[in-house]
């Protein structure tokens, strides 16, 4: 006869309130990332809670994981606010991206499957037809589908969750650049000439657009960054 084995009452596990500092943390992720909330704005634990609804619990919780991603950052008196990035912080950013995309092209090719490349083709077609009706949110969703699909397919979830925080540390910069119509012009070229590599199953033409298309939104990025930074000195 199997014995119940006996366990202490806190190990209960409040399955809804999880649920909900994940969506509170999901929430707030966007929020930065989508550049809601401009990179140095204080985020005040009163504010955020009146805004979601909930309590300063999940609100804490959800800005210590953020603060892991290096999404948040601690100032004084430990009051949060949203991390700032530097143009060398950024470069070094799209230096590694560069790294991860092009080693994740060559394992896409091989293991994905007919579907996938199917998929791409299709956020080719959406991502064209957002930047006609000026849709910048779409563009944004085409854009992060796109490289879930990459490196969901690539089968190597520890290069993928690398790059998500990679790819979230600078989405500010992401959607300040998509603004732009003639910037964003030239997303959609890249992104179409990526996708037309992809689907021929050309991994050297692959990696050589990839590279290219980063080394392109990176040169953009620090630009800018240096350019701030220089203003903020005078």
């Amino acid at each position: 006869m199997q014995h119940r084995t006996a366990l202490p009452d806190d190990m209960l596990l409040d399955q809804p309130t999880l649920l909900l500092r994940d969506r509170v943390l999901e929430r707030l992720r966007a929020a930065i990332v989508g550049g809601r909330f401009e990179p140095g704005q204080r985020l005040l634990e009163r504010d955020l809670c009146d805004a979601l609804g909930v309590s300063r619990t999940s609100v804490r919780e959800a800005l210590r994981q953020l603060e892991i991603e290096e999404l948040v950052e601690v100032g004084p008196r430990g009051r949060p606010f949203v991390a700032l990035m530097t143009a060398a912080r950024a470069r070094q950013i799209y230096e590694f991206r560069e790294v991860l995309e092009c080693a994740a092209a060559p394992m896409f090719i091989a293991r994905a499957p007919d579907r996938a490349f199917d998929e791409l083709t299709e956020f080719d077609r959406r991502f064209t037809a957002a930047l006609s009706t000026d849709n910048l949110e779409e563009r944004l969703a085409v854009k992060e589908a796109f490289y879930d699909l990459l490196f969901t397919h690539a089968g190597n979830p520890v290069m993928q969750r690398v790059f998500v925080q990679l790819f979230n540390r600078i989405g500010f910069l992401r959607s300040r650049s998509l603004k732009q119509q003639t910037r964003a012009e030239a997303r959609a070229v890249e992104l179409h000439e990526i996708v037309e590599r992809l689907t021929a199953r050309d991994v050297e033409g692959s990696v050589a657009a990839l590279s290219r298309h980063i080394r392109a939104v990176g040169v953009s990025a620090v630009a800018w960054l240096e350019a701030g930074e220089r203003d903020g000195d005078g």
